[in-house]
């Protein structure tokens, strides 16, 4: 006797395996059989869509997620799956819908308030977003993520001590990143602060040679920069300048 086919219970539970093992694309492959063998199941549908957005497929992966939504149209983590997926379309209205219902369901979940900040950037309402993001950053002090996306809104709106402090509690919650030393050290420039900004720039040089042109490109064209004629000057100041 052949065994009774999977249930979608079980293909989900398969699923999710095959995504903790590394196997998305296994897992999505399960996510479309049980799509096609069975009714509708939200929980399906939201984990498909996240693995379409994963895989480079948003406009695949908002066809999913509404689906998923019309069978639970209040479900935080699907509304926040699906905000991002919006953004990811160019839908920033459908996106902060869907992100601020989520931040209503979800309270004191920094995912949400993050994603929220981000929309609301894309939004062109950078003051919001810092405020979403801030609240996100005190939920999770030690996300640096969060930090790394406030600090780049905060520079936006020109408030480049506040940039320079987020940016500074990514370095101390995070592994040293080059690329974060050179944004701290931009923002430090803009901010007057050069000796500080020269320090920034000679960790960022000596985790990464290759940010010495980004940092040459930035001293020159900022107002507040330095111009340097020699290149092979200014990189030993850099390599020299204190940690």
């Amino acid at each position: 006797m052949s065994s009774p086919p999977a249930s979608v219970e079980q293909l989900l539970e398969l699923a999710i395996r095959l995504v903790n093992a590394g196997q998305a694309s296994r897992a999505r492959q399960l996510c479309e059989h049980a799509r096609l063998q069975h009714p509708p199941h939200p929980a399906v549908l939201q984990l498909l869509a996240r693995l379409q957005l994963e895989a480079g497929a948003p406009v695949e992966a908002d066809a999913s997620i509404a689906e998923s939504l019309a069978l639970r149209p209040d479900h935080g983590p699907s509304l926040l799956l699906g905000g991002d997926i919006a953004r990811a379309n160019g839908d920033v209205a459908l996106a902060l819908a869907r992100h601020e219902r989520a931040v209503e369901l979800l309270p004191g979940r920094e995912q949400a308030l993050n994603s929220l900040g981000l929309t609301l950037k894309a939004a062109g309402r950078e003051a919001e977003a810092a405020r979403a993001l801030r609240r996100a950053a005190a939920l999770a002090p030690a996300h640096g993520g969060i930090w790394f996306e406030l600090a780049l809104v905060l520079q936006d709106l020109r408030d480049f001590d506040g940039a320079a402090e987020a940016l500074r509690q990514v370095l101390r919650v995070s592994p040293p990143r080059a690329e974060v030393e050179v944004n701290l050290g931009i923002v430090l420039q803009e901010a007057g602060r050069m000796e500080e900004a020269m320090q920034a720039y000679g960790r960022a040089c000596r985790l990464n040679a290759d940010t010495f042109g980004r940092i040459a490109h930035a001293l020159a064209t900022a107002p507040t920069g330095r111009l340097w004629l020699d290149l092979d000057e200014l990189r030993a100041a850099l390599l020299a300048a204190p940690a």
